[in-house]
């Protein structure tokens, strides 16, 4: 693991402990950039977005808004974000090699993004190291990219990237998540720490889902040799993304949250594979989704495949259908957990293997496997209280809502 997924040992008594599952450290049969294989039928691949601002700020930051700091201010896709985004869109390449066309064909390849710049601007990246413009597509010599459509909706609107659409049944849930006794057992086996970061961070009182502002904040400003404040040490660092990671792990293992956030795209997938598989008239070869870290959470969460850490700059959840014989058709799932600004680098991603199948999951199975992780009707679902009767949605509520118990929360912003 690199800077982006290493967190360090806990330095907090009775913290909660970080396993990996063995599937995560053992990649078989992936292909480092030999091309694809010629059972390759779809890809649907969802990515975090590269390098960036700090998107959100705590308190008593010291660094809060400085120009100095951070030019575009809170938020913004770094330079280092766009290479990060340039050398997945290599790896894409090489690896799809054979399976996507060498020039851009509008039929093969479909582009969603969230609706915030800096998933928008990684998408451009991205797609300007999977296609680059060659023979006939040249349209200046001097300028090695084309223009390349990518679509998005506004985030009042969006429940599947963004995840900015109101959802009350989310937020209830939110709610009982982070007063659960794993929480308040953390919280109290803590409380000498809780104080201390009550005091320094501005956060009265601070709390489990306060964690991941602090971290990112100071996680933006070491990656980019920003001074700490001064009560911050590398320990507290580390302790902090513990915390960030134990908030995170929380919100997404739970198996509401994963249908109601993740359980959108999936459901999105399932229905562009069934398509592929039903329709001779399908052209589309790749489904590409550009989007945030919670993005990526929710989806693991559907899938039951949480690492139990934060997905770094760039991570790539891949989904691809195969077809071994005619009409027998498999799922492969892969997790590729890299924040790179090579763009020869072919590090290859980690096979997923979903509870209950093998890693080739067949198609039926899979979908079985996945159905309760899938919401059937969302506006309905999300209209439904803890106690399961049907509330009104707040009309006055915007997907900004101050509401929303966690600052992390995807209903603020995604990050």
């Amino acid at each position: 693991m690199d800077r982006y997924t290493q967190l360090g040992p806990a330095s907090i008594p009775g913290m909660w402990s970080l396993v990996l599952g063995i599937a995560y450290l053992v990649c078989g049969g992936c292909s480092e950039g030999s091309g694809a294989p010629s059972t390759l039928r779809l890809v649907n691949l969802l990515y975090r977005h590269g390098d960036r601002s700090p998107y959100a700020t705590y308190p008593s930051n010291p660094n809060n808004y400085r120009k100095n700091v951070w030019p575009n201010g809170l938020g913004w896709l770094t330079t280092i974000g766009m290479e990060q985004e340039y050398s997945l869109g290599r790896f894409l390449r090489r690896r799809y090699s054979g399976f996507l066309s060498d020039e851009y064909l509008h039929t093969e390849i479909i582009v969603e993004s969230s609706d915030v710049n800096r998933c928008l601007m990684s998408a451009y990246s991205t797609l300007a190291g999977l296609y680059p413009p060659s023979g006939d597509q040249v349209w200046n010599s001097n300028i090695p990219w084309q223009p390349i459509p990518v679509h998005t909706r506004p985030r009042s609107e969006d429940n599947m990237l963004g995840m900015g659409k109101h959802c009350q049944r989310y937020n209830d849930l939110q709610t009982s998540i982070y007063k659960s006794t794993r929480a308040m057992q953390e919280a109290r086996e803590n409380k000498d720490l809780y104080t201390f970061l009550t005091r320094v961070t501005g956060y009265v009182p601070f709390r489990l889902q306060n964690a991941p502002v602090v971290a990112d904040n100071l996680l933006c400003e070491k990656l980019h040799n920003v001074s700490w404040a001064p009560w911050v040490n590398e320990t507290m660092f580390q302790t902090l993304r513990e915390l960030e990671a134990l908030s995170l792990d929380l919100k997404y293992s739970d198996s509401g949250v994963a249908r109601l956030k993740g359980g959108v795209l999936l459901k999105k997938w399932i229905e562009e594979t069934q398509q592929r598989v039903r329709s001779s008239y399908y052209t589309t070869k790749m489904n590409m989704f550009s989007a945030h870290d919670s993005t990526v959470l929710a989806v693991l969460g559907a899938l039951r495949a949480l690492n139990h850490l934060p997905p770094p700059y760039s991570s790539a959840v891949l989904m691809e259908l195969h077809e071994t014989r005619a009409s027998v058709f498999h799922v492969e799932l892969y997790y590729r957990n890299v924040s790179s600004t090579d763009p020869n680098d072919d590090t290859p991603p980690h096979q997923l293997t979903i509870p209950g199948c093998t890693f080739k999951c067949p198609l039926t199975k899979f979908v079985s496997l996945t159905k309760d992780r899938v919401p059937t009707d969302w506006d309905a679902e999300c209209a439904a209280s803890n106690t399961g009767t049907i509330i009104g949605r707040r009309e006055d509520q915007d997907a900004d809502s101050p509401d929303a118990l966690d600052p992390h929360s995807d209903d603020i912003d995604s990050i």
